[in-house]
């Protein structure tokens, strides 16, 4: 299974230049949160259950993402009886021990410090997008209006608070370490500036975490994956995102006729009279949006100059995206409207 970490997502970018005693704290302090969560030892045989599967998931993808058979050694000898019948034995490890034994080696002298932190933080991200799936799950199951007992949806209940509590902390302790980082559905991607994370980008991220939204959720984080590595259409992506969220509020509006051309009529769609949804002045800023921006890069310039945007530019479009996608999904919700 290609899983995809974060070490090898920002490759190419370098993040981290020093291993000091904040940087270490803020490692140690993720991994109790995964820790917290699946503690392995101490639990009733169901939980117990649940945590083996975690840890021997998250082991065996990374491991298989960074090129080697285990994180670190699996097996172990262990002396077993007493006297003459004393023995020994070959025993396996449990998985959270691999991973935590792997975690916390030392970094060796010829080590690089930014690869180092970024591949921990690779089992951090993974060990959450775990957590973030089986949250999805549980919203989906609680959504879907099936019968259940209480005690049953009461702890799919908890499953989506925990989540939710353990991504809060995870921000708050990259914060703590100044990590230029910020997690959200599964994801660890590079942190815009104060204001605009808590305002724009965190707002956007909570929104999109429905199934509902994932290819505007998929798209976007190509966009910031994009422009965070100096790819080449991050803007395009972040127009895309845009247009999947117009496309979808269309559809639930019941206003989707099949014979749309592009993404001006998806707006015209959801600025009818009839439907107030979009001011026109509303209309013709995003339609704008499309024209500048979408259209400039997603068709072949011909014999005129390749367009391009400076990096304040694909910021600003990437953010200008996100606002928008944050305005109409906060609108449709408060409309209450019930797809066909």
């Amino acid at each position: 299974m290609l899983t995809d970490i974060f070490a090898v997502r920002y490759e190419e970018t370098e993040l981290f230049r020093t291993l000091l005693r904040r940087e270490r704290r803020a490692l140690h302090q993720c991994f109790t949160v995964l820790e917290d969560f699946h503690p392995y030892w101490g639990q009733e045989k169901s939980a117990l259950k649940k945590s083996r599967a975690f840890w021997e998931e998250l082991q065996k993808r990374l491991a298989n993402e960074l090129g080697v058979r285990s994180l670190s050694h699996s097996w172990y000898q262990a002396d077993v009886g007493l006297g003459e019948f004393h023995r020994k034995e070959t025993k396996k490890r449990a998985d959270i021990e691999i991973c935590r034994n792997w975690y916390e080696l030392a970094i060796q002298d010829a080590e690089n410090v930014d690869e180092y932190i970024k591949e921990r933080l690779s089992l951090i991200e993974l060990g959450l997008r775990l957590k973030f799936e089986r949250a999805e799950h549980c919203r989906e199951y609680l959504q879907s209006g099936e019968s259940a007992v209480s005690i049953i949806a009461s702890g799919y209940s908890n499953e989506i608070d925990n989540y939710h509590r353990i991504s809060s902390e995870i921000n708050t302790r990259f914060r703590t370490a100044r990590f230029p980082l910020n997690y959200h559905n599964g994801f660890f991607q590079i942190e815009a500036d104060e204001i605009i994370s808590n305002e724009i980008e965190q707002p956007f991220w909570s929104l999109v975490s429905e199934p509902k939204w994932n290819n505007v959720d998929m798209d976007m984080k190509e966009a910031v994956d994009q422009r965070d590595n100096g790819g080449k259409d991050p803007a395009l992506f972040a127009a895309k995102a845009l247009e999947s969220t117009i496309k979808i509020i269309s559809d639930e509006l019941g206003e989707t006729h099949g014979s749309e051309r592009g993404a001006h009529s998806y707006i015209d769609n959801i600025a009818k009279k009839a439907v107030v949804f979009l001011s026109e002045w509303e209309k013709e800023l995003l339609k704008s949006y499309f024209t500048k921006v979408r259209n400039q890069l997603g068709h072949g310039p011909g014999s005129e100059p390749m367009p391009r945007l400076s990096p304040q530019q694909t910021s600003w479009a990437i953010e200008s995206a996100m606002s928008w996608v944050k305005l109409l999904v906060l609108r449709l919700e408060s409309l209450s409207v019930v797809p066909a």
